[in-house]
């Protein structure tokens, strides 16, 4: 079956061996999602619901699903960290691009008032979802881009593609009060 196809899709005959072998069936979004173990970021600790909790760091529970981010990816951390460092209770946020919610989760437990926005509906779903994993909600959630707020924002964390945060760079300025921070992070 299989040297048939081949041989169709070159439009002539060889010579070749060919050996089948099954594979058990993997369910790889399952065999992901328990692969993601707790770990400790400056001020945070993040955990699938599936571990305790610490009683020493602030706790955000992230259950791994489609959407990028549980803390493990080095631009994940270091948003993290810069979170942890300058946002402050009573700042006002936006996470562009959420993912899983996880930067404006964090945000959220240092008491800043956090809006979040991603053009991936599922990203949405997922930071929802996360959220209410944490007893806590966004003040806003939206599918799209930060372009769609007319407000600014003391903080703008954007931790998404380095490509496209150069071509959303002047929605992202635009979103920034005058004396505000962006905290960009991404993958080249």
């Amino acid at each position: 079956m299989v040297r048939e196809a081949l041989q169709k899709a070159l439009g002539e005959s060889r010579e070749f061996e060919c050996t089948q072998i099954k594979l058990q069936n993997s369910d790889w979004v399952e065999l992901y999602q328990t692969s993601i173990t707790p770990l400790a970021i400056d001020k945070f600790y993040i955990h699938p619901t599936r571990h305790e909790e610490n009683p020493d760091l602030i706790n955000i529970a992230i259950d791994p699903a489609l959407a990028l981010g549980t803390g493990h990816h080095p631009t994940t951390a270091s948003s993290l960290r810069a979170i942890s460092k300058y946002v402050k209770g009573g700042d006002s946020l936006i996470d562009v691009g959420c993912g899983s919610g996880i930067l404006g989760i964090a945000a959220i437990k240092l008491k800043a008032i956090v809006e979040a926005c991603d053009t991936d509906p599922v990203s949405v779903e997922n930071s929802i979802g996360n959220a209410k994993l944490n007893n806590i909600e966004f003040s806003k959630i939206w599918e799209g881009s930060c372009s769609l707020s007319s407000s600014k924002y003391d903080v703008v964390v954007a931790n998404i593609v380095a490509d496209v945060l150069t071509f959303i760079a002047k929605d992202l300025k635009s979103a920034l009060k005058d004396d505000g921070i962006l905290i960009l992070s991404g993958i080249l």
